[in-house]
């Protein structure tokens, strides 16, 4: 999967209300901009309301990429333990 296909998928999982896992490890093709979408839809701070729209049922996302960015990393891991409570 790339970044169009991260698109689609984020685009796809905004209402999501039933699936708690996403495992895209090993898709080197998902950039950084891949993996702020996929950040914002785990938590979107651009608003007190895109936060609260944040699809919260989302508990996993595995993401071991090649040039995966450390911080956006971070912020998805803390944002889906935040979804598990």
């Amino acid at each position: 999967i790339d970044d169009d296909g991260v698109g689609i998928l984020v685009d796809a999982l905004q209402n999501n209300t039933s699936l708690t896992t996403l495992n895209l490890k090993r898709n080197d093709e998902i950039s950084k901009q891949g993996q702020i979408l996929l950040l914002q839809l785990v938590n979107d701070i651009s608003s007190i309301e895109a936060t609260l729209l944040s699809n919260h049922t989302l508990k996993s996302l595995s993401l071991e990429i090649l040039d995966a960015d450390e911080d956006i990393q971070r912020h998805i891991i803390m944002a889906t333990q935040i979804n598990r409570n």
